[in-house]
């Protein structure tokens, strides 16, 4: 039982004095229009949006990529040159403030907006250098707005065979998809180039296929006989559910990984792991830039990869792979990478049973669509 006099405590009258009652606000006190007289002095980016163009449909559609850590020079109505390079997404971001002295757009004027390929790249939209007109508006976030933004602009790597030339050699000719004849440009170390477009190319007496990739030649082509199965085009793609980051497995494509590590392309915003890849959103690397190698327990054929370098400080880095045909050395072969797309290594190695790779100063190489063959007969 509750004794009566708690049930009086519990409704005695309570008296306040005048004055004692909380004071709220009245709710359009936090929900007031903005006041646009004066200026926000707060910052905006305007962006030059780069891709790769995989098609060179000269725009940007379905299947291109975005490219990373690609030069973008601004210059200004007083004639000064700033550069900011491409993020993860592709995009050149420079900042606009009336108020902030630091920023890279603080005046109205005429802007001009230049792409700067990487070398052996080319513009393939014909928009590298847009003027743009800058114009003042008080209460914009910057307190200056374009008056359109910057056009999407496309690039491509400029088809070629590379290679290098055996001391035994003569001049490296090819013969392309017209049948035209077309000498090598051949450097004092003995590597060659050979400015080709897509088709069916003629080196010696190998038929190479040429796409929108340049393509690297091995030092001297196997003349086992090939497997007549099925090529299998390994991207990694097919080996994530869900994460992100994870150590090739044996068994991945009938063959046995060591050091290798699949990612998703973005995982280390890296760009050379976002500019070599060439199918899905996956791609494989050297682990911490080590020796690695892909072995089977029975010969097998390696047609080809794409292969590129992690980062950009270490553009120009070399690729060495060497093939086994049991304790046999049959193949030796290296060049050189990019971080900012692959090169597609027409490898042709047949009846191989190890394959060996390392660069020269141990950063991560980058490696998409491997082919191999690893069932059917000798042809």
């Amino acid at each position: 039982m509750v004794h009566r006099w708690i049930r009086r405590l519990f409704f005695l009258p309570v008296c306040l004095l005048p004055g004692a009652l909380p004071v709220h606000a009245q709710e359009g006190d936090y929900y007031q229009p903005r006041e646009w007289a004066g200026p926000n002095g707060g910052s905006m980016n305007i962006s030059s949006f780069v891709f790769r163009d995989m098609n060179e449909s000269g725009t940007y559609d379905l299947g291109d990529r975005v490219l990373v850590d690609v030069a973008v020079e601004l210059v200004t109505p007083s004639g000064d040159t700033k550069m900011v390079r491409t993020n993860i997404g592709g995009y050149a971001n420079f900042n606009t403030s009336l108020a902030q002295a630091d920023a890279h757009i603080t005046a109205a004027g005429v802007h001009t907006f230049r792409v700067v390929p990487p070398p052996g790249w080319t513009i393939t939209t014909e928009n590298g250098e847009q003027d743009i007109a800058m114009s003042m508006l008080v209460g914009a976030p910057g307190d200056i707005v374009a008056a359109h933004l910057p056009v999407p602009v496309g690039l491509a790597p400029i088809p070629e065979i590379r290679g290098q030339q055996a001391e035994t050699q003569e001049a490296v000719t090819a013969r392309g998809p017209d049948g035209e004849t077309v000498p090598a440009l051949s450097g004092d170390d003995g590597a060659f180039r050979l400015a080709v477009t897509p088709g069916r190319w003629t080196v010696g007496q190998q038929e190479v296929e040429v796409d929108r990739i340049p393509v690297v030649l091995p030092l001297e082509w196997s003349d086992e006989a090939r497997l007549d199965g099925e090529v299998v085009t390994l991207g990694f793609d097919d080996l994530f559910v869900g994460d992100q980051l994870m150590k090739v497995p044996n068994g991945y494509g009938g063959l046995r990984w060591e050091n290798w590590v699949a990612t998703h392309g973005r995982f280390y915003e890296g760009e050379g792991y976002i500019n070599t890849m060439m199918s899905g959103e996956f791609v494989a690397y050297t682990s911490s830039g080590h020796p690695t190698a892909i072995a089977g327990d029975a010969p097998f054929d390696f047609p080809g990869g794409y292969f590129g370098v992690a980062w950009s400080g270490a553009e120009g880095e070399t690729l060495r792979i060497r093939a086994w045909r049991g304790d046999t050395l049959v193949h030796d072969d290296a060049f050189a990478l990019s971080a900012y797309g692959p090169v597609y290594f027409a490898a042709d190695y047949k009846s191989v049973t190890r394959l060996e790779f390392s660069t020269a100063h141990y950063w991560q190489a980058v490696a998409d669509d491997l082919k191999f063959v690893t069932t059917g007969s000798r042809q």
